[in-house]
């Protein structure tokens, strides 16, 4: 048996597309090795990528870590990605693409409001443009006058969207539907996953699809922090915050991403009613569900290793369920599901999704 685990790893932060991976600091560490460490690797090294291996020797450049029990941890991350889930106000998505188009307006706004005497000295502004505008005590530029609802609207937006999604949250919450009743068969990654759904006669009538989902969930900032610092009071290293008073950071939140979600979440654990996507996820091919009936699911294409939950690997296989009813948005069930390594993996590539639960 080796005498060492030898982890070396680079997770997205939150947002990741607005990351070049190979600017981000690896993750290396060893602890001593346990007789349940497997060897693994997945992704390519310049970009995100996970590789571990048992050794012999003590890994040149890698710090020691004790590897903490983490299994309360684990399950309070769970607890947030299992029963339902909501999808989010489209407006959302409109508002986020429209923030882009209204600071770049407001840019090019002030260019013009700084140039203006030039440019209407070579005749190339009319005079119309030019100047301010007197509203109440103060007078603006009219060029800003003309930005501000590029600026605005997209707040507007947010605000309604977000409303909206609280007032949706507390009406499923008093009202929920029938959870359904899912058997599933053992299941290899390889696939496929086979699964038997029931569903009360309140959804039966709903068009109904299912797929298998796998991703990694982030690493768990205790071991990040013991990782790169030491402790957990020290300066963290980039990509995640400073550290949060108790019970102001949600569940399942690494501390990568503070004060950027959408929507407005109520309920915490089981009860949270939106579930932000997976930084790093695929899915298989979707199928029609019936009730009562088998169905062979594939699974992502890979294959990928099985489940596996830590302090820095979290491989997690879930189960989504869309329910589609005619003048709704749709219903989500997110199951988890034991699914167990093959004979190998292959998953070359790793591509980060923002993060962002209007992306869905």
């Amino acid at each position: 048996m080796a005498k060492w685990t030898h982890l070396r790893m680079r997770f997205p932060p939150f947002d990741a597309p607005s990351h070049i991976p190979s600017e981000m600091k690896e993750t290396v560490v060893h602890w001593p090795s346990k007789s349940d460490d497997t060897s693994l690797s997945i992704g390519d090294d310049n970009g995100w990528f996970i590789r571990r291996e048992l050794v012999n020797e003590v890994p040149k450049g890698s710090k020691l870590v004790e590897e903490v029990d983490s299994s309360s941890a684990t399950q309070n991350l769970l607890a947030t990605r299992s029963g339902w889930a909501l999808s989010p106000h489209p407006l959302h998505s409109i508002a986020r693409k429209l923030i882009p188009y209204g600071v770049m307006i407001l840019i090019l706004a002030i260019v013009l409001h700084v140039l203006e005497p030039v440019l209407i000295r070579w005749g190339i502004m009319s005079e119309a443009f030019a100047g301010s505008i007197n509203i109440g005590l103060l007078d603006y530029p009219i060029m800003f006058v003309m930005a501000a609802p590029f600026v605005v609207i997209p707040l507007i937006l947010r605000v309604v969207a977000n409303v909206e999604d609280i007032r949706r949250q507390h009406r499923f919450k008093d009202n929920p539907p029938s959870s359904p009743r899912i058997k599933v068969d053992s299941a290899f990654a390889e696939g496929p996953v086979s699964v038997i759904v029931e569903l009360s006669n309140s959804l039966s009538k709903s068009k109904i699809t299912g797929q298998v989902r796998v991703g990694l969930l982030p690493p768990h900032r205790n071991a990040m922090m013991a990782a790169h610092i030491g402790n957990l009071m020290g300066r963290p290293p980039v990509g995640l915050s400073t550290p949060l008073p108790d019970g102001w950071m949600p569940v399942a939140d690494d501390g990568s991403g503070i004060g950027e979600t959408t929507p407005m979440v109520v309920g915490r654990g089981p009860a949270r009613l939106f579930q932000e996507p997976m930084r790093i996820q695929v899915s298989g091919p979707k199928k029609d569900i019936e009730s009562g009936t088998k169905h062979e699911l594939e699974t992502p294409e890979g294959p990928w290793p099985g489940c596996e939950y830590g302090g820095y690997v979290n491989i997690n296989w879930e189960l989504v369920l869309k329910f589609v009813i005619k003048g709704r948005r749709p219903l989500y069930w997110v199951e988890k599901l034991n699914v167990k390594s093959g004979k190998s993996h292959s998953v070359p590539h790793l591509l980060a999704d923002s993060g962002r639960l209007e992306s869905t």
